[in-house]
Protein backbone atom coordinates (compact mmCIF):
# COMPACT_ATOMS: atom_id res chain seq x y z
CA UNK A 1 0.00 0.00 0.00
CA UNK A 2 1.68 3.54 -1.13
CA UNK A 3 0.67 7.40 0.63
CA UNK A 4 1.08 9.94 -1.14
CA UNK A 5 0.27 13.40 -0.19
CA UNK A 6 -3.30 14.68 -3.13
CA UNK A 7 -2.78 18.52 -1.84
CA UNK A 8 -5.34 18.29 1.02
CA UNK A 9 -3.10 17.45 3.42
CA UNK A 10 -4.83 13.87 4.05
CA UNK A 11 -2.34 10.55 2.29
CA UNK A 12 -4.08 8.67 -0.15
CA UNK A 13 -3.69 4.64 -0.93
CA UNK A 14 -3.28 3.07 -3.84
CA UNK A 15 -3.50 -0.94 -3.95
CA UNK A 16 -3.01 -1.11 -7.94
CA UNK A 17 -1.91 1.41 -10.18
CA UNK A 18 -5.25 0.79 -12.20
CA UNK A 19 -7.61 1.16 -8.67
CA UNK A 20 -9.27 4.55 -7.35
CA UNK A 21 -7.78 5.98 -4.46
CA UNK A 22 -9.49 7.35 -1.42
CA UNK A 23 -7.97 9.41 1.31
CA UNK A 24 -6.93 7.83 4.61
CA UNK A 25 -6.29 10.36 7.63
CA UNK A 26 -3.10 9.30 9.41
CA UNK A 27 -4.44 11.21 12.32
CA UNK A 28 -8.21 10.66 13.13
CA UNK A 29 -7.85 12.59 16.09
CA UNK A 30 -6.69 15.58 14.56
CA UNK A 31 -9.74 15.31 11.99
CA UNK A 32 -11.88 15.31 14.71
CA UNK A 33 -10.35 18.04 16.76
CA UNK A 34 -10.78 19.92 13.50
CA UNK A 35 -13.75 20.14 13.12
CA UNK A 36 -15.40 23.45 13.86
CA UNK A 37 -18.40 22.20 16.57
CA UNK A 38 -18.79 19.92 19.67
CA UNK A 39 -21.54 18.60 17.43
CA UNK A 40 -19.39 17.44 14.45
CA UNK A 41 -16.66 16.21 16.46
CA UNK A 42 -19.38 13.77 18.29
CA UNK A 43 -20.80 12.72 15.20
CA UNK A 44 -17.14 12.20 13.47
CA UNK A 45 -16.10 9.77 16.44
CA UNK A 46 -19.44 7.86 16.37
CA UNK A 47 -19.33 7.36 12.71
CA UNK A 48 -15.57 6.37 13.23
CA UNK A 49 -16.75 3.95 16.80
CA UNK A 50 -19.63 2.78 14.63
CA UNK A 51 -16.99 1.66 11.98
CA UNK A 52 -14.83 -0.40 14.52
CA UNK A 53 -15.01 -3.93 15.09
CA UNK A 54 -16.59 -4.76 18.04
CA UNK A 55 -12.66 -6.22 19.50
CA UNK A 56 -11.59 -2.81 19.27
CA UNK A 57 -14.59 -0.77 20.79
CA UNK A 58 -14.05 -3.29 24.00
CA UNK A 59 -11.10 -1.40 25.37
CA UNK A 60 -12.42 2.09 23.88
CA UNK A 61 -14.62 3.11 26.75
CA UNK A 62 -11.50 2.37 28.87
CA UNK A 63 -9.34 4.16 27.21
CA UNK A 64 -11.63 7.46 26.89
CA UNK A 65 -12.73 7.14 30.47
CA UNK A 66 -8.97 7.05 31.49
CA UNK A 67 -7.95 9.87 29.32
CA UNK A 68 -10.81 12.19 30.80
CA UNK A 69 -9.15 15.04 33.23
CA UNK A 70 -11.14 15.02 36.62
CA UNK A 71 -12.90 12.00 38.28
CA UNK A 72 -16.11 13.67 37.91
CA UNK A 73 -15.56 13.84 34.32
CA UNK A 74 -14.48 10.19 34.47
CA UNK A 75 -17.37 9.15 36.99
CA UNK A 76 -20.09 10.93 34.37
CA UNK A 77 -18.48 8.87 31.05
CA UNK A 78 -18.84 5.82 33.29
CA UNK A 79 -22.37 6.33 34.02
CA UNK A 80 -23.14 7.31 30.26
CA UNK A 81 -21.87 3.87 29.42
CA UNK A 82 -23.62 1.67 31.79
CA UNK A 83 -26.13 3.59 30.96
CA UNK A 84 -26.16 2.92 27.28
CA UNK A 85 -25.60 -0.81 28.13
CA UNK A 86 -28.65 -3.23 27.75
CA UNK A 87 -29.77 -4.72 30.80
CA UNK A 88 -29.18 -8.42 30.58
CA UNK A 89 -25.15 -6.94 30.26
CA UNK A 90 -25.66 -4.73 33.56
CA UNK A 91 -26.62 -7.47 36.07
CA UNK A 92 -22.55 -8.77 36.54
CA UNK A 93 -21.00 -5.66 36.29
CA UNK A 94 -21.44 -4.67 39.61
CA UNK A 95 -19.88 -7.48 40.93
CA UNK A 96 -17.06 -7.05 38.54
CA UNK A 97 -16.57 -3.15 39.71
CA UNK A 98 -16.59 -4.58 43.23
CA UNK A 99 -13.87 -7.41 42.57
CA UNK A 100 -11.82 -4.87 40.61
CA UNK A 101 -11.45 -2.13 43.54
CA UNK A 102 -7.88 -2.06 45.24
CA UNK A 103 -8.24 -2.64 48.60
CA UNK A 104 -11.42 -4.47 51.27
CA UNK A 105 -12.34 -0.81 52.24
CA UNK A 106 -13.02 0.59 48.68
CA UNK A 107 -14.60 -3.02 47.85
CA UNK A 108 -17.10 -2.61 51.33
CA UNK A 109 -17.89 1.29 50.62
CA UNK A 110 -18.85 0.31 46.64
CA UNK A 111 -20.86 -2.70 47.56
CA UNK A 112 -22.41 -0.88 50.45
CA UNK A 113 -23.66 2.10 47.87
CA UNK A 114 -24.79 -1.11 45.41
CA UNK A 115 -26.88 -1.85 48.02
CA UNK A 116 -28.39 1.48 49.29
CA UNK A 117 -29.53 2.58 45.48
CA UNK A 118 -31.85 -0.77 45.64
CA UNK A 119 -35.30 -0.47 46.86
CA UNK A 120 -36.02 -2.16 50.11
CA UNK A 121 -37.64 -5.11 49.19
CA UNK A 122 -34.55 -6.33 46.72
CA UNK A 123 -32.10 -5.52 49.67
CA UNK A 124 -33.91 -7.82 51.51
CA UNK A 125 -34.20 -10.20 49.07
CA UNK A 126 -30.17 -10.37 48.75
CA UNK A 127 -30.13 -10.44 52.18
CA UNK A 128 -31.80 -13.38 52.38
CA UNK A 129 -30.16 -15.50 49.45
CA UNK A 130 -26.71 -14.45 51.06
CA UNK A 131 -27.38 -14.87 54.01
CA UNK A 132 -29.69 -18.16 53.48
CA UNK A 133 -32.88 -18.78 55.43
CA UNK A 134 -32.31 -20.44 58.89
CA UNK A 135 -33.23 -24.21 59.28
CA UNK A 136 -36.43 -25.19 61.47
CA UNK A 137 -34.62 -25.99 64.92
CA UNK A 138 -32.54 -22.80 64.07
CA UNK A 139 -36.05 -21.16 63.66
CA UNK A 140 -37.40 -22.51 66.65
CA UNK A 141 -34.79 -21.98 68.55
CA UNK A 142 -34.63 -18.60 68.21
CA UNK A 143 -38.03 -18.49 69.06
CA UNK A 144 -38.00 -20.19 72.23
CA UNK A 145 -35.22 -17.28 73.07
CA UNK A 146 -37.42 -14.60 72.23
CA UNK A 147 -40.54 -15.85 73.66
CA UNK A 148 -38.54 -16.75 77.39
CA UNK A 149 -37.03 -13.48 77.31
CA UNK A 150 -40.19 -11.72 76.89
CA UNK A 151 -41.44 -13.94 79.62
CA UNK A 152 -38.92 -13.24 81.56
CA UNK A 153 -39.37 -9.24 81.04
CA UNK A 154 -43.31 -9.73 81.84
CA UNK A 155 -42.25 -11.42 85.28
CA UNK A 156 -39.54 -9.04 86.38
CA UNK A 157 -41.83 -5.42 85.25
CA UNK A 158 -44.72 -7.07 86.68
CA UNK A 159 -43.13 -7.72 90.55
CA UNK A 160 -41.48 -4.11 89.84
CA UNK A 161 -45.00 -2.91 89.23
CA UNK A 162 -46.62 -5.02 92.19
CA UNK A 163 -44.04 -3.92 94.77
CA UNK A 164 -44.37 -0.29 93.29
CA UNK A 165 -48.20 -0.77 93.97
CA UNK A 166 -48.04 -2.38 97.35
CA UNK A 167 -45.96 1.00 98.34
CA UNK A 168 -47.80 3.17 97.18
CA UNK A 169 -45.57 4.54 94.75
CA UNK A 170 -46.47 5.05 91.00
CA UNK A 171 -46.01 2.44 88.80
CA UNK A 172 -47.18 3.38 85.45
CA UNK A 173 -43.42 2.60 83.87
CA UNK A 174 -42.93 -0.90 84.72
CA UNK A 175 -46.55 -1.71 84.47
CA UNK A 176 -46.57 -0.48 81.04
CA UNK A 177 -43.41 -2.15 80.66
CA UNK A 178 -45.12 -5.19 81.04
CA UNK A 179 -48.13 -4.87 79.22
CA UNK A 180 -45.97 -4.38 76.10
CA UNK A 181 -44.05 -7.12 77.15
CA UNK A 182 -47.25 -9.61 77.36
CA UNK A 183 -48.62 -7.86 73.89
CA UNK A 184 -45.14 -8.93 72.18
CA UNK A 185 -45.73 -13.16 73.97
CA UNK A 186 -49.65 -12.92 72.59
CA UNK A 187 -48.57 -11.92 69.38
CA UNK A 188 -45.50 -14.29 69.13
CA UNK A 189 -48.14 -17.50 70.45
CA UNK A 190 -51.10 -16.84 68.62
CA UNK A 191 -51.88 -18.47 65.39
CA UNK A 192 -51.62 -15.32 62.74
CA UNK A 193 -54.40 -15.52 59.95
CA UNK A 194 -51.57 -16.30 57.10
CA UNK A 195 -50.31 -19.00 58.88
CA UNK A 196 -53.19 -21.02 59.63
CA UNK A 197 -54.61 -23.77 57.73
CA UNK A 198 -57.55 -23.30 56.01
CA UNK A 199 -59.98 -26.13 55.99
Amino acid sequence: MLAQDQGDGLPSTSLNSGEETEPVPADLASVVRGLDTPEQQAAAAEGVIGAMPSEAKQDLAASVVRGLDTPEQQAAAAEGVIGAMPSEAKQDLAASVVRGLDTPEQQKAAAEGVMSAMPVKQRQEVAQSLLGRPDKTTRQVLWYMVVSTLVLAIFVFGTMAFVLIYQKKPAEAPLALATTALGGVVGLVATSPGSGSSD
